[in-house]
């Protein structure tokens, strides 16, 4: 097939017109335009990059230079890519209709017709992620390098306990002196092996360099501890010399195990996230086939959010495609991931990267379209510095200042710096509430609240709350921190572990049990006591006292766990309970017993033990019974979703390894960029880096205090740390400080050097922050609101940020004080004044307890044992016979249970008043699985993108397919059955045609309700687009239970076309029955008013508790037939 060589040039702004577009700007319609070269575009933030790039595809086309299908289109999240991809797929067809698409010779022989390059929907744009694109890469190329193409992809979990088993395997006794427990050593190992992949050996004259040798660079540290202090003063070694050597002491070990680690992963076909573009840069390197074939089938390429790729991903894009026409667009100052990997100095050497000459032409995008101009003000005065530096760089880029355009709305920047973090607080709900409360702004004003750390984000949401503004904590870490979950977590780890004392202190001390600080430290007393002394409670010796400090990890040694567990059986007359309140030791022995019984059901499948977690605690009862809470028993089913999620992901499923689970996901939900959209009328709290990508009308900036934002650096030493890959080692370590560790003569040269290298880490930490700070206020499309307080958690005064005081000397707010008023915190720094243990029912407890006497007093027959038992089994029955009762609904709901809800609306009733233990769902991994397979051969990023693709990604519903699997998990006859369904999916229609969309999860309000609607693929076709559910399971035994069935593909529709913001009516949807390779299309979908019928005729007898309504539930309630 090829382009019709009658082709006149058609200008950018030509298109536009034709297409009726708004004309691109001369910086826009230069980039548009660029030769077919290595081109580098600098695009700050809101500078309409999406906008362009999918322009310059439009233009490409055009005037034929690529076909769609020639083009490759590569960024950094899966949203991202999905947004650029709907973008350039639809100004494809605008482009087609208006004529302006070239003409493609038939490829038939003897066929002379041609037709519009545009009019096959099946070839378009290869639009993914860079580690989709390189996992597909491998996939396809597996074999040259003598590993399988259907290499299993290790979770996060299951990558943890294959090292953690290699550590127990192959650790031996250089690990001891080193102090570390057995976790610290396998996320060393791990930490180690997954650096040592993404910076290999550089490759010289076809074959790769030697092995990184990390026991010789530890080697070279050796004799600093026998150079001579070079200070006459200096009494003992330097404190550098010291400790660099421990430091990196344990290289030689560390090493040795990843390489195990790794052995162990091929030896059972497993790879990583981190093995993926490394074993696709190895097939490049070894097969120069593979690289003409790419550079054939893509003569375009076009590189977003360029600032945000590894070494690793550059090295194999310039290998693939180094002289070819590419385009890397990127802002150096949005580079906020260096955490993992990413380096803005990808943009200072993209010229040598790509260009033999070393030389390519440079872009700039400096318009925004997002920010009014006093915030873009603001952000340009405090990036300044940044831009400076990156000119003044040897072959340093030119970072245009940002402008806006004519007629740009002045918008507002306000600041305050309170005295106390209460009156920040306050301050920030009162200019929220003017702006999002009531009638002060249109309803679909969105907020935001941009934070450096997640610590303080409940407070702030609290008191945004009380003041009437809507807060939503995103991310799992907002889950985790709401009171009734937090509670739940807080018995798991207690039950689990041992060092688990401050989730201990939080129930002790929470409604539950009540116990006082004096109580709380007679228990500390207790924990001393019991480290202090043998199984028979007899006192141990000092110097074997010595020697247990000296034999364990810092972490363990006394325990709050241990000696609760102790009081729980000890005797009353036990001597340690001296210490202890007369109320305080009851309450300690009922806490200690009731932790130990759960400690004993911990066995138990893990779901139904959180569930036993909730009625021991009464939660449930709680949740309930408080109206004034109605997100409480949402977040708890919320919760359920989440271990599901973890359920249907793990080998094991085990309660150790989701509390592993839950830690690592909550760091990875904080540093990565989020998919939610904005809320209207409602505040999103959130980390910085989550919101890149993302924009709100109004955002607030808490904390800019000096340590707070900018942050203080965690650690001062770089890579001289447990587990870390030296710099020298690292692809980009001429971007990175260099220590001179060779050639020195006494101890202080070498502190001298040591020193000069930690200043320039401190450096580096600070231009990270300005890049944050940089990254946060240009999210503001409306207005900004800059905070701070002198007066925190701490007892120390805080100074203001450095960015106000910039800001206030450039003119653009207020002059900030540098100095609080108060010379001591004041006590309005502090929540306020409250009784400790905090009473439950406050000031309702006179009336509550009056009324419980009433109830008390009213009964007639004594209880017995059985009462409670009884009294429940007959309200039960009674609630049946009645036709139910109000139940609440979850908020969330997936759409695959639609059908229930309709189909048997008392028998959903039931089950929300008492759940039922679900089957196993190891049921669900032959399905799992061939999800997880479809779309990574479709090129999707079956967690293949770590920071997308984290946990806000996750499938919460119940769908029988969901969730990823490995291979490993499937015995023999299930490991046939998914190759039969490979085979046949193989053969089917689907084989050959790329999805437009993969496994995108939406969120679709339909009568008030959130239906979780998890679409596993979309294709184009001639009218419109078509939604595929794939299916393992049966087909539906009859067109009763298809009716049923396709509800879910009608909200799949609904929620599917609102997403994309077409007609639902182009919109079609089919189940794809893979066993029997049978596909069934409805024959007809419901619309939007069928479904909110059915809804709301099904649920109202639920919902109604009125016994009149109940008494006709029968007639109002609407089943699929009657639609």
């Amino acid at each position: 097939m090829s382009l019709s060589t009658t082709i006149s040039t058609i200008s950018a702004l030509d298109i536009a017109a034709q297409l009726e577009l708004p004309p691109p700007t001369s910086e826009q319609q230069a980039v548009i335009e660029a030769p077919l070269t290595p081109t580098l575009v600098v695009a700050g933030a809101g500078s309409g990059k999406t906008e362009t790039m999918a322009n310059r595809v439009l233009w490409l086309l055009a005037n034929g230079h690529a076909r769609p299908d020639q083009i490759l289109g590569l960024t950094f999240t899966r949203k991202a890519a999905g947004e650029l991809g709907e973008r350039i797929n639809r100004r494809i067809t605008e482009l087609d209709r208006a004529g302006l698409m070239p003409m493609i010779a038939g490829t038939d022989d003897g066929d002379d017709s041609t037709a519009a390059a545009g009019s096959d929907l099946f070839n378009t744009p290869n639009v993914s992620t860079y580690n989709s694109f390189a996992s597909r890469l491998f996939t396809d190329n597996a074999l040259l390098l003598g590993r399988e193409p259907e290499s299993v992809l290790l979770s996060e979990t299951s990558g943890w306990l294959l090292a953690r088993r290699v550590v127990i395997e192959h650790g031996d006794g250089r690990l001891v002196p080193f102090g570390k427990s057995l976790d610290q050593v396998t996320d060393a190992v791990l930490q180690l092996s997954r650096a040592l992949a993404e910076n290999p050996p550089a490759w010289h004259d076809g074959a790769p360099g030697a092995p990184h040798d990390l026991a010789a660079l530890a080697q070279s540290f050796a004799y600093l501890p026998d150079l001579p202090y070079g200070n006459p003063r200096k009494k003992k070694p330097y404190d550098s010399a010291v400790e660099s050597l421990a430091s990196v002491a344990p290289l030689p070990v560390l090493a040795e195990l990843a390489a195990h680690y790794s052995s162990e992963k091929r030896r059972l076909g497993l790879i990583e996230f981190s093995d993926q573009v490394a074993l696709a840069l190895q097939v490049c390197q070894k097969v120069d086939a593979v690289v003409d074939r790419y550079r054939d089938q893509y003569r375009v390429v076009l590189l977003d959010e360029y600032q945000d790729t590894s070494v690793l991903q550059t090295e194999l894009l310039h290998t693939l495609f180094r002289d070819h026409p590419v385009m890397a667009v990127g802002d150096p100052h949005q580079s906020i991931y260096g955490w993992r990997g990413a380096s803005s100095a990808n943009l200072l050497g993209f010229a040598q990267d790509f260009s033999a000459a070393a030389s390519a032409p440079t872009m700039s995008l400096s318009f925004t379209w997002r920010n009014p101009a006093r915030v873009l003000d603001t952000a340009n005065a405090l990036v300044a510095p940044l831009s400076e530096a990156l000119r003044a760089k040897p072959g340093g880029i030119q970072v245009e200042t940002l402008k806006v355009p004519t007629g740009t709305r002045p918008g507002t920047v306000d600041a305050v710096m309170a005295q106390t973090i209460a009156e920040e607080a306050g301050a920030v709900a009162d200019w929220f509430a003017a702006r999002l409360v009531g009638d002060h702004g249109p309803a679909d004003y969105s907020g935001a609240m941009l934070f450096r750390a997640r610590r303080e984000m409940d407070y702030f949401a609290e008191v945004l709350r009380a003041h009437g503004v809507r807060a939503h904590v995103l991310g799992l870490g907002g889950l985790l921190s709401t009171p009734e979950v937090a509670d739940v977590v807080s018995v798991l780890r207690v039950v689990h572990d041992p060092a688990a004392g401050s989730e201990l202190v939080r129930l002790l001390s929470g409604a539950r049990y009540r116990v006082g600080a004096r109580d709380l430290a007679a228990l500390a007393d207790v924990a001393r006591w019991l480290a202090g002394h043998d199984w028979a409670q007899q006192a141990i010796s000092a110097d074997l006292r010595g020697k247990l400090r000296a034999s364990v990890a810092g972490d363990e040694g006394s325990s709050l766990v241990d000696a609760l567990d102790f009081l729980g059986t000890a005797p009353d007359s036990h001597g340690q309970f001296d210490g202890f309140s007369e109320l305080g030791r009851a309450r300690v022995q009922s806490a200690g017993r009731q932790l130990a019984w759960l400690r004993s059901r911990a066995g138990l499948p893990l779901l139904d033990f959180v569930r036993l977690i909730e009625q021991e605690f009464r939660l449930d009862i709680e949740l309930t019974a408080n109206e004034a809470n109605d997100l409480g028993l949402a977040n708890l089913y919320s919760f359920h979703d989440t271990v599901a999620a973890f359920l249907d992901s793990d080998e094991q499923g085990t309660l150790a390894s989701f509390l592993r689970w839950l830690k690592r996901a909550e760091l990875q939900d904080d540093l990565g960029p989020r998919a939610e959209l904005s809320e209207q009328g409602t505040v999103q709290l959130l980390t910085i880096h989550g919101a890149k990508g993302l924009e709100w009308d109004f955002v607030a900036i808490p904390n800019l205090t000096e340590k707070s934002l900018p942050a203080a650096a965690r650690d001062t030493s770089g890579w001289l740390r447990f587990g870390e890959l030296p710099y020298g080692f690292r692809g980009d370590r001429s971007e990175l400080p260099e220590l001179e560790i060779i050639g020195h003569e006494t101890q202080l040269d070498y502190e001298l050097a040591f020193q000069t290298y930690k200043a320039e880490l401190a450096t580096r930490h600070d231009d990270e922050e300005r890049r944050l700070i940089y990254v946060a206020t240009t999210r503001a499309k409306r207005e900004l609101l800059l905070t701070g307080s002198f007066w925190g958690p701490g007892s120390t005064m805080r100074r203001p940020s450095r960015y106000l005081t910039e800001l206030a000397e450039a003119g653009l707010i207020p002059a900030i004080p540098d100095t609080s008023d108060e010379v001591v915190k004041p006590d309005s720094a502090e929540d306020g004044t409250e009784l400790w243990p905090f009473d439950p029912l406050g000031t309702r407890r006179a009336l509550v307890e009056a009324a419980a006497t009433r109830v008390a007093g009213s009964q007639a027959d004594a209880p017995t044992r059985w009462s409670h038992a009884v009294t429940l089994l007959l309200e039960e029955r009674a609630l049946r016979l009645a036709g139910g009762a109000a139940a609440p609904v979850p908020t969330r709901i997936p759409a695959s249970r639609f059908k229930d809800y309709v189909d048997d609306p008392a028998g959903v009733a039931a089950e929300l008043r008492r759940p039922m233990p679900q089957r196993p769902y190891r049921a669900t991994r032959l399905g799992t699985l061939f999800h997880s397979w479809v779309e990574s051969r479709a090129g999707g990023a079956t967690g293949t993108d770590r920071v997308d693709a984290a946990l806000n990604e996750l499938d919460f519903g119940t769908d029988d397919d969901g969730g990823t699997g490995t291979l490993s998990d499937l015995g023999v006859p299930e490991q046939e059955q998914f190759a039969v369904l490979q085979a046949t999916f193989e053969r089917s229609e689907w084989a050959d045609r790329a999805p437009v969309d993969v496994e995108i999860e939406i969120h679709h309000v339909l009568g008030g309700q959130v239906f979780v609607c998890k679409l596993d693929a979309v294709y184009q076709t001639p009218t419109g687009f078509q939604v595929v559910d794939w299916k393992t399971g049966r087909a539906p035994k009859n067109a009763a239970d298809l009716e049923l069935k396709q509800t879910q593909l009608a909200l799949y529709r609904l929620a599917y076309a609102r997403w994309k913001g077409i007609d639902p009516s182009i919109v079609d949807a089919v189940f794809y029955f893979v066993a029997d390779d049978t596909v069934i299309a409805p024959e007809r979908l419901y619309s939007e008013a069928d479904l909110l019928a059915a809804w709301s005729g099904a649920m109202t007898p639920v919902l109604d508790e009125a016994s009149s309504e109940s008494s006709s539930d029968s007639e109002s309630m609407v089943s699929p037939e009657k639609l």
